[in-house]
């Protein structure tokens, strides 16, 4: 297979495309007005690039999760998909429920920001 070296070596570049790809992601979708579509896709697309996954459960090697399942889905090399489906189904969850209290978070922010603006603009009598 691969030496170590090799196999960090292959992580980042990678890592180094899928974060290229992503900020392409990024700036395809600042074009929706609407940031409750805009910003669960770029969740999404995170989630899909990032995750990995253990191809073989014996083994210690990782691989991209979303890569595998589409690799066993389209040329059915392996039994894999539905362990890497479920890892990515998982991993988005936990993204989904920190994303959520990220937004109740901005949401209390800023009525708290609009509370304090209220209070320092004088009362026109």
């Amino acid at each position: 297979m691969f030496s170590e070296t090799e196999y960090q070596t292959v992580w980042m570049i990678y890592l180094g495309a899928a974060f290229c790809g992503w900020l392409v992601w990024w700036r395809l979708t600042r074009l929706i007005g609407w940031w409750f579509v805009r910003e669960p896709l770029q969740l999404i697309m995170a989630v899909l690039l990032f995750t990995p996954a253990r191809v073989d459960p014996m083994e210690p090697w990782l691989a991209p999760a979303f890569i595998v399942w589409l690799s066993d889905t389209l040329m059915n090399t392996g039994e894999n998909a539905a362990r890497m489906l479920g890892d990515l189904a998982l991993a988005l969850a936990v993204a989904t429920v920190a994303y959520i209290g990220f937004v109740c978070l901005r949401a209390a922010w800023q009525h708290w920001r609009s509370g304090q603006n209220a209070a320092a603009r004088p009362a026109d009598h």
